[in-house]
């Protein structure tokens, strides 16, 4: 009797074990990532990446060391999207289209993870694994992650959609040849004042095709 109970006890602190060490939906907190941008002209700049999140509100902030700042605001429970942008001295709420962000994600999803390895270090705190993240185009990238957290909205990561991990290093180059490596710096699960997510009082709010027509 005193050998199956110690038996169940230990089977009960397994499971607990592991319930403690489970991926968790990374719903409230910040994320920051230091970041690389290199142009098709060799110029590189550096900077931050901070991901801001509360329930179904995200908040993107990039800021590089020439002044370039680009600060986006979503709302996955409506559907919004609106970046905040600076022209001279008026400053604009350009609302953006969800459908088209989600429809232009789409060609990342599908992704496969092959090649993974432990590696004996840590980023931001956190163990790392290396993997391969596999498209359905046939390119890939390698990447560094922790299966600690996982997004909790899709549109946290537009190349790892429906991710089951959270990436800690990745790089990718876009269709006009600029390359940007991110590297998370600091990963905090913490309360967020919803005021973070709000756009402020003298921003003014447009539609995409109004900005468009100003910058032409």
């Amino acid at each position: 009797m005193m050998n199956y109970r110690l038996a169940a006890l230990f089977f009960l602190l397994l499971i607990t074990g592991g319930q403690l060490h489970a991926q968790k939906p990374f719903t409230e907190g910040v994320i920051i990532y230091k970041v690389k941008l290199e142009t098709p002209e060799h110029k590189e700049y550096r900077g931050t990446y901070a991901y801001t999140f509360k329930g179904t509100l995200v908040r993107k902030d990039l800021k590089l060391s020439n002044g370039y700042e680009d600060i986006v605001l979503y709302d996955c429970s409506n559907n919004s999207i609106y970046s905040l942008q600076n022209k001279g001295s008026k400053k604009y709420a350009i609302q953006l289209s969800m459908d088209d962000f989600l429809r232009d994600q789409q060609k990342f999803s599908g992704f496969t993870m092959k090649n993974e390895t432990d590696e004996r270090k840590k980023i931001a705190g956190y163990d790392v694994t290396k993997g391969d993240v596999n498209y359905t185009d046939g390119t890939f990238s390698s990447i560094r992650f922790t299966k600690e957290w996982c997004p909790s909205q899709i549109v946290t990561f537009e190349r790892f959609p429906n991710a089951k991990f959270f990436p800690l290093y990745f790089s990718y180059t876009d269709e006009k040849g600029m390359t940007m490596t991110f590297e998370a710096s600091k990963i905090e699960a913490q309360p967020v004042e919803n005021a973070v997510f709000r756009i402020p009082a003298d921003y003014k709010i447009i539609s995409y095709n109004e900005y468009k027509e100003m910058s032409n």
